[in-house]
């Protein structure tokens, strides 16, 4: 593939460390930035529609998807702040006014640029979801509404946005309600009519599981396609029931890395020891998980996930080298820039592959962790944590400890199961 030209957000620049990595900084643009005082030497903020300016030229760290979302939230609140739109017209008390009030509220800023970014877009959408009326939903009174009209604006987002969008629009109302109630005196808000609704924390149809053979058909498109990383990357989460996040170090925690609190985004080479063995830890709940490539059975080797080994080998011969010739960085890296998948790509190039390969549109990534954890449950075994890391057997309400020796005995018996398959599948054919 040629080398693509990185375009980076506005008002982000980036310099090139001594380690060779990129550092990124998001800079106010000059019309913004505050004047200095020539006698006293303090900071007078630029004013715009009777409100300082919000943001304030920032570090950005070396993560390029990080960089990202940080600078898309910085440039959204810095358009906002320009423009003015939003606190000159909206009128206070409506459910515009209270998206614009909740997201000023540390209750919202303290979450994750991506969470923001989300929560943003689904308020927005609301905002301007059409009614009954002909008016748009965004200048009802927030403290009117009850749960009649909330059932019946699910039933109507359901019909035109899909359960998926519908169900993520509901909870984050649940969410502003239920902070608005407790300032019901600014808010005017008593009561929140999205408690009790039922939504589910995962919208139907989300988690779909990945079957076996849509993983290798998906394997060999990627490949045929020249994302030998994706199939990689499908791999890992099929075979080692792995988190997408953790794969492709997406939504990284920079400050918490630094602290030591969670383990560095991304999968990197140095925990992968062919023909031995591949040492992850869960981010999500600091599992560590110990896979055994290989097992002596009888006096003679048996590879227990050879698909995984394949893919790992084809990828490790493309990965940068240290100075001892070893693999260096991540595993999972976008091709073009040898940087992490920045997710909106990641969509795309998924996408692409399914389309090449005819596999269905609800086939997405984090499906292959769900198909590995289905696969192993089909060959008989229930507690799965010594593969996917989980904490508890929420299902079987079994709190056996989960050991290597577990881990050995799924992997064994996970390969009898695919034989099992394709002898079935060779039989048919007979």
């Amino acid at each position: 593939m040629g080398k693509a030209t990185i375009k980076l957000p506005a008002y982000v620049s980036r310099v090139r460390l001594a380690s060779g990595e990129y550092a990124y900084f998001w800079k106010l643009p000059s019309w913004a930035r505050p004047t200095k005082g020539k006698r006293t030497g303090k900071e007078t903020p630029v004013i715009r529609h009777g409100h300082p300016c919000p943001v304030a030229s920032s570090p950005l760290g070396t993560s390029f998807d990080a960089m990202v979302q940080k600078a898309e939230a910085l440039n959204d609140t810095l358009r906002e702040w320009r423009l003015g739109m939003e606190r000159k017209t909206i009128k206070p008390g409506t459910i515009a006014w209270l998206f614009v009030w909740y997201r000023e509220q540390d209750r919202f800023t303290k979450n994750k640029p991506k969470t923001q970014r989300d929560y943003k877009r689904l308020m927005d959408m609301l905002v301007d979801f059409p009614t009954r009326s002909g008016t748009k939903l965004g200048v009802w009174a927030a403290g009117n509404l009850d749960a009649g009209s909330v059932d019946g604006l699910y039933k109507k987002m359901r019909e035109t946005k899909g359960e998926r969008e519908a169900s993520y629009a509901m909870q984050v109302c649940r969410l502003v309600w239920k902070w608005a109630v407790r300032y019901n005196k600014t808010t005017g808000v008593s009561t929140n009519p999205f408690a009790g609704m039922g939504i589910k924390s995962t919208a139907a149809g989300e988690n779909r599981a990945t079957s076996r053979a849509e993983y290798d058909l998906y394997r060999a498109t990627a490949r045929e396609l020249g994302y030998q990383n994706m199939a990689a990357a499908a791999a890992i989460c099929f075979e080692g029931c792995q988190r997408v996040s953790q794969v492709f170090g997406l939504w990284p925690d920079e400050e918490k890395e630094r602290e030591g609190k969670v383990p560095p985004a991304g999968l990197q080479w140095s925990v992968y020891k062919p023909g031995i063995a591949i040492a992850l830890n869960q981010r999500k709940t600091g599992n560590p998980v110990w896979l055994e490539l290989t097992i002596e059975v009888d006096g003679e080797t048996v590879e227990l996930y050879p698909d995984l080994e394949q893919e790992l080998r084809d990828l490790r011969a493309r990965a940068p080298r240290d100075e001892f010739d070893q693999p260096t960085g991540p595993i999972i890296v976008d091709e073009r820039s040898g940087k992490p998948f920045d997710p909106r790509w990641l969509s795309t190039v998924h996408r692409r592959i399914c389309d090449k390969a005819g596999l269905p549109k609800a086939m997405t990534f984090t499906g292959f962790r769900h198909g590995g954890i289905t696969e192993i449950g089909d060959s008989g075994e229930v507690d799965v944590r010594p593969i996917s890391g989980h904490k508890t057997l929420a299902q079987t309400r079994t709190y056996n400890k989960a050991t290597a020796e577990k881990g050995r005995r799924i992997a064994l018996k996970r390969r009898e199961h695919i034989e099992q398959l394709g002898a079935r599948e060779e039989g048919k054919g007979d």
